[in-house]
C-alpha cells in the first residue's frame, strides 16, 4: 500500500438500513478493500481508549467467537505489538497481503463524526448513502433493529441532519439508495469518478443486496429491484410518520405537500 493510498481511505456511511452494504460491496468487486463496520482501525486510538494494539486484540477475539464475523473477515495473524506498525500492516493482517488497493471502512456513525475523520485523513472520500426513511423504518422492524417506528424515525432524522450540517462544506458523493436501484450501472460508474479507480466491474451494483440473509430475505433485491420500495404500509401508515420525519421526506423528494397532493 503506498503513502497515498494509506492516507485516503474511502468512507462509507448513512443510517442503517440505507444500503452502506451494496456500497461496499460494489467498492470491494473493483480491488477496494472496505471493512465492514470496524469502524477504523484508529478510531479508539483518536479517542484515547486503548491502542492499535489493543483493539486488534479484542477484533481477533470477537472474530474467533463470532460466526458472522468470520464470514466477513479473514483471520488476523497480526500480533498485538506489530499492530503499532499501523494501519496498513494492521489492515493486511484481517484481509491478506496484497501489492496495492485502496482501503477505507463501512460505519453508519461516520457521518456524525466526519470532522473528525477528515481532521486525521484529509484526503478521504466520504461516500453517504440515505433512502426513503419510511422504507428504511419498515426494513428495521423487519430486521428486529427496532421493536416500534419511532426510534426507527429517530435514528433516520440523526443521520439526515447530521448529513445536511456538512453537506455544503465537506467534499463528498451522496447517494441515494433508490437511484442505485434503478441505475446501477450510472451509480457504480459515479462511485469510480470520484473515488479515482477504473470500474473493472458493475455486477455487484446491477444486483444490490441489502443485507438479506437465510432468515428473512424482506430486503433482497434481485429480480424486482422495487418490490420493497414503498412497501412499509404493513407495518405503519403516512399518518403514523412524525412530523420532522415528514419534512424531511418532503425536502428530500420522497413526499409532496398536503396541498399538493389534494
Amino acid at each position: 500500500m503506498n503513502e497515498h493510498a494509506e492516507g485516503s481511505p474511502i468512507i462509507v456511511c448513512g443510517c442503517q438500513r440505507s444500503g452502506t452494504t451494496a456500497i461496499v460491496r460494489i467498492l470491494n468487486d473493483n480491488g477496494m478493500m472496505i471493512s465492514n463496520e470496524w469502524a477504523l482501525f484508529a478510531w479508539p486510538a483518536w479517542q484515547e481508549q486503548f491502542s492499535l494494539a489493543e483493539w486488534l486484540e479484542n477484533k481477533r477475539a470477537q472474530v474467533e467467537k463470532n460466526l458472522w464475523l468470520q464470514f466477513w473477515h479473514y483471520k488476523i495473524e497480526l500480533t498485538g505489538l506489530e499492530a503499532e506498525q499501523g494501519y496498513s500492516a494492521a489492515l493486511h493482517s484481517v484481509y491478506g497481503r496484497r501489492d496495492a488497493w485502496r482501503w477505507g471502512d463501512k460505519w453508519s456513525d461516520y457521518v456524525f463524526h466526519v470532522d473528525a475523520v477528515k481532521a486525521h485523513f484529509p484526503n478521504a472520500k466520504i461516500i453517504y448513502i440515505y433512502r426513503d426513511g419510511r422504507d428504511v423504518v419498515a426494513s428495521m422492524l423487519r430486521k428486529t433493529i427496532e421493536k416500534d417506528p419511532g426510534p426507527g424515525f429517530k435514528r433516520w432524522v440523526n443521520s439526515i441532519e447530521a448529513w445536511l450540517s456538512w453537506k455544503d462544506r465537506v467534499d463528498h458523493l451522496a447517494i441515494r439508495q433508490e437511484d442505485l436501484l434503478q441505475y446501477p450501472e450510472k451509480i457504480a460508474a459515479d462511485i469510480a469518478d470520484y473515488c479515482g479507480f477504473t470500474l473493472q466491474s458493475a455486477g455487484h451494483a446491477a444486483y444490490v443486496l441489502l443485507g438479506s440473509d437465510a432468515e428473512n430475505n424482506g430486503d433482497h433485491v434481485s429480480e424486482n429491484p422495487f418490490e420493497h420500495t414503498g412497501a412499509y404500509h404493513d407495518q405503519f401508515s403516512d399518518a403514523d410518520v412524525p412530523a420532522d420525519v415528514m419534512r424531511h421526506l418532503i425536502n428530500l423528494g420522497y413526499a409532496k405537500h398536503k396541498q399538493e397532493r389534494a
